[in-house]
């Protein structure tokens, strides 16, 4: 009996021009996700941490980091347009909208524009997708074309493999014999229960 292997992603095969990717989920930016993004990436903003700076500049309050802004857009977009991917080409015709503030909830989608063959790998097609963030609002915070490299499904889709015989359970040897010797000693004890019930009933 032959089955499929479970092969997360999109083949290049998968994409059609128009189609829009509703990417699934969407993710709260809270206080601390943005104060750890500035730390750990040593970029301190001062619009991201400080909100008395970021109000003399006319936010209404400390704002998410862009970059933070930016991979979480692109993150939600990874499991439907980029699983089966080698390499990302590059992002174009980058914009920003509406600032993000901690606990504005982002959600993604992405639209496929055009896709081709790779002329210099046969195993590969390109794609090119336009991505679109939005705050809980609807609105716009960020928007993107990028150009993915792409596995074909006929040079790496996954190919059926058999399904392997279960082994057939061994009793070892040192089990079986104390199985056979409980067994016995069942037969024994029974024979004579039997044996005393008649002789109680002969004295009677």
């Amino acid at each position: 009996m032959a089955v499929h292997r479970v092969v997360r992603g999109h083949f290049f095969e998968d994409f059609q021009i128009g189609h829009t990717f509703k990417h699934h989920w969407g993710r709260t930016i809270n206080e601390g996700d943005n104060s750890l993004f500035s730390t750990v990436t040593l970029n301190y903003w001062p619009a991201a941490l400080n909100r008395e700076y970021a109000q003399s500049v006319g936010y209404a309050g400390c704002v998410v980091h862009p970059l933070l802004v930016m991979n979480v857009v692109f993150g939600l977009s990874v499991e439907d347009l980029s699983e089966q991917a080698i390499a990302h080409l590059g992002y174009f015709k980058m914009k920003y909208g509406v600032p993000v503030y901690p606990g504005d909830t982002i959600t993604s989608e992405s639209a496929v524009l055009e896709k081709r063959e790779s002329e210099s790998r046969p195993g590969f097609g390109i794609v090119r997708f336009k991505t679109v963030g939005r705050n809980q609002k609807g609105e716009v915070v960020l928007e993107y074309e990028r150009p993915v490299l792409i596995k074909k499904r006929s040079h790496y889709g996954p190919p059926e493999v058999p399904r392997p015989e279960a082994p057939s359970p061994e009793v070892p040897r040192g089990a079986r014999a104390d199985c056979e010797s409980a067994r016995a000693d069942s037969k024994n004890a029974g024979a004579d229960s039997k044996n005393a019930v008649a002789a109680k009933e002969g004295k009677s």
